[in-house]
Parts: structure tokens; C-alpha cells; sequence
């Protein structure tokens, strides 16, 4: 029996998680993505208790995963890194269903990171609001927490992103896994 995988794929807001993941679930059947930013946005008014929304949004993805695991079948997580207690608390879940673990970053200079984001508009939970000039302390923030987290991990694979070129990205996505 071939074993499941636990892939989480991080990256700044906007750097590709979410395509690649919807890519990889849509090659792979029964795989399940685990979009936290669906799943926040579903919870009631969670902008007013935005800490405790997103532990929340943290404990639903790692059960979800875990049991998506022990039926045998793939899980891919697009995370945006800000605390490395989350990530040992990912990788923990491997260990405990005996699955196959990667830990795959999509690397994009801080410029360009930032570009893409402002580019895109808005943050990844629906109904966000327009970013403007006036978010650029807030996200040049997020992005120096990732930045720090993801420093810390030791067994990360790093992804360069082929400009305008999204299925020669997927492939080298793939080619970390083996």
C-alpha cells in the first residue's frame, strides 16, 4: 500500500499556493486541499476575533488532515507560515498516520511577493476588502514573520515560481515530491 502525503505548501499571500494545490488535487483522486481562508471565511464575524478565529481555523485543519490521512489519501495545505509551532504541529500529523511528509516553499523575493499581492488586490479570505498604499506596514510585516519562520525550517524544499509559466511550475512542484 502506497502511503498518503501530508504536503504543505508555503508562500507569501499570492505566490501560487492555491493553484498549485487545486492543480494537485484535480491530478490526484480524493486528495483534499485544506484552504484555511475557506474555511475562516465561513465562521461568523471572525474579523472581530481574528487570533481566535484562525487557532480555530488551525485546529479544523490539522483534524481534517489527520483523518483525510488515515483513510490513505493525500492532503495539501497552502499555509502562509507566521509561527514554526504550527508547522512542528503539521508535521506531527504525518508522524502520527505514518504518511509521507514535504514541506514545499514557493520562494519570491520580498519586492516581488509584495508586488503580486498588491496586484491581486486582496487577501485570500472571501469577501476581503481592496488592499490600498495604506496596507503596505501590515503586509510588509507578514511578510518579514514568514520570512522569519520559514528561516527556522530545516527540511523545506524551495520552489522558484517559472514566471507566467504555471504548468512549468507545477511540474517542478511534482519533481520535490520524489
Amino acid at each position: 500500500m502506497v502511503k498518503p502525503k501530508l504536503i504543505i505548501l508555503y508562500g507569501f499571500a499570492a505566490s501560487g499556493k492555491t493553484t498549485l494545490a487545486k492543480m494537485y488535487i484535480a491530478d490526484n483522486p480524493l486528495a483534499l486541499n485544506i484552504e484555511g481562508d475557506q474555511i475562516i471565511s465561513m465562521i461568523g464575524n471572525w474579523r472581530s476575533s481574528e487570533t481566535e478565529a484562525r487557532a480555530i481555523v488551525l485546529e479544523y485543519t490539522q483534524k481534517l488532515a489527520e483523518e483525510h490521512l488515515k483513510k490513505g489519501f493525500d492532503v495539501i495545505i497552502p499555509y502562509l507560515l507566521t509561527n514554526t509551532e504550527d508547522a512542528e504541529l503539521l508535521r506531527e500529523i504525518a508522524k502520527h498516520t505514518d504518511a509521507n511528509f514535504f514541506e514545499i516553499y514557493i520562494t519570491l523575493d520580498r519586492n516581488e511577493a509584495i508586488d503580486r499581492l498588491l496586484k491581486r488586490g486582496v487577501w485570500g479570505e472571501e469577501g476581503s476588502e481592496q488592499l490600498t498604499e495604506a496596507d503596505l506596514p501590515e503586509i510588509e510585516e507578514l511578510y518579514a514573520k514568514m520570512e522569519s519562520s520559514m528561516g527556522s525550517l530545516t527540511a523545506v524544499k524551495f520552489l522558484s515560481v517559472i514566471q507566467n509559466d504555471i504548468d512549468g511550475t507545477y511540474d517542478k512542484f511534482l519533481k520535490l515530491m520524489y
